[in-house]
């Protein structure tokens, strides 16, 4: 019989082994110069900015004003605010700020059935325009932001770019340095995936793609992870999809601890269903070889061993005392906060299957509210 402590400690063993040598490969791989090309006015590339909009009357306003800020030509871009049946004054709010712009914005009534993803497979036909950019409703663009994913697609392999979170700040959020010590592993990770081959995550506040390539595809409409679901669509046809820490995207996150997990919960599941779908890229070039395999570990088999680790702890400590003195890294600087951030999301993982993921929007309703940016 295996001994309890033992098997305790090769769980550890497990992860520890997991999270190093993935992070190892990454950082090398990161490390990796890539030439871009920086293309003059007159040869970037023609842009349409869908906004999807669910009442978002607390923040739509600031989005569109925030639009108008970016530094991309006016004659090249093109923005289109999907509303999907909001209930609110978001429509009214939306026509009124675009007014006060110089924007070639519109809003138009998803036509295509209710649901994020039913509105993009409705819109993405209609664009003509050669990239098309999709942001939500509560994030805010860096200024430069399009101007840095114009520059990856100089390479016609690459058929998508997505940007860099930043979070934003607020008094209220006493998590924010929790998520910071997680973002800065997941930033070197998508570094390290893009240079290899394609990211295995994709951030839904700020994602582009060749719009020829959006009109080859359907969105899954039951997809709460719309984002992963359109970038493994992408990989599929044989295209690079990469992450561009200099196109930033500032997230609100919400402000209660319901809220934030409700969010991972959801967006775990979308994931994981986007994983299991295309479990046929398993062994195909190095996304399939290297990337995949340890996505599917990380996200599914990484979350279950916590659990384990977490539960028999207790028992392993009974056995041995001294393991007790474990507790003192939870003190440390850095490390503690690292490692509560670590083990609450796999933790939460466990339990995602309890959140339906119908009704998304309402999950992040907390996340809507007012809020500074440094846009430099």
């Amino acid at each position: 019989m295996i001994d309890l402590v033992f098997m305790w400690q090769l769980l550890i063993l497990f992860e520890v082994v997991l999270f190093t040598s993935y992070t190892f490969i990454m950082y090398i791989y990161s490390r990796k110069e890539e030439k871009k090309e920086n293309p003059t006015n007159s040869d970037l590339p023609s842009i349409t900015l869908i906004i999807p909009m669910y009442n978002e009357e607390k923040v739509i306003r600031e989005k569109i004003e925030n639009t108008a800020l970016l530094d991309y030509p006016n004659d090249k871009l093109e923005v289109i605010i999907v509303d999907d049946y909001s209930k609110d004054n978001s429509i009214e709010i939306s026509k009124d700020a675009i007014s006060k712009t110089s924007l070639k914005a519109k809003v138009v009534k998803n036509e295509g059935g209710k649901g994020k993803a039913r509105g993009l497979n409705w819109i993405f036909p209609q664009v003509s325009n050669e990239i098309t950019v999709i942001s939500d409703a509560d994030a805010l663009l860096k200024e430069d932001s399009l101007l840095q994913i114009t520059k990856n697609y100089s390479d016609p392999m690459i058929g998508g770019v997505t940007g860099k979170i930043m979070i934003i700040s607020d008094k209220r959020r006493i998590s924010k340095s929790q998520e910071d010590s997680y973002r800065s592993y997941f930033d070197l990770w998508r570094q390290g995936e893009s240079k290899i081959g394609s990211v295995s995550v994709c951030n839904g506040p700020l994602m582009s793609f060749r719009t020829n390539l959006l009109k080859r595809i359907k969105v899954d409409p039951d997809a709460y992870a719309d984002d992963s679901d359109i970038l493994f669509k992408i990989i599929q046809l044989g295209h690079r999809v990469v992450y561009d820490k200099k196109a930033i995207v500032f997230e609100r996150v919400p402000l209660t601890l319901k809220g934030r997990t409700i969010q991972k919960m959801k967006r775990i599941n979308g994931l994981r269903k986007v994983y299991l779908n295309n479990l046929d890229l398993l062994g195909k070039g190095s996304f399939g070889k290297i990337i995949f395999p340890y996505a599917l570990l990380t996200h599914i088999i990484s979350p279950l061993v916590v659990l384990f680790i977490v539960l028999f702890y207790p028992l392993v400590v009974l056995k041995e005392p001294w393991y007790l003195g474990l507790l003192l890294l939870l003190l440390l600087p850095k490390i503690g906060e690292l490692l509560i951030s670590f083990v609450t999301t796999q933790l939460i993982m466990n339990f995602s299957f309890l959140i339906p993921t119908s009704g998304s929007w309402e999950a992040v309703e907390d996340a809507r509210y007012k809020c500074k940016y440094n846009n430099q």
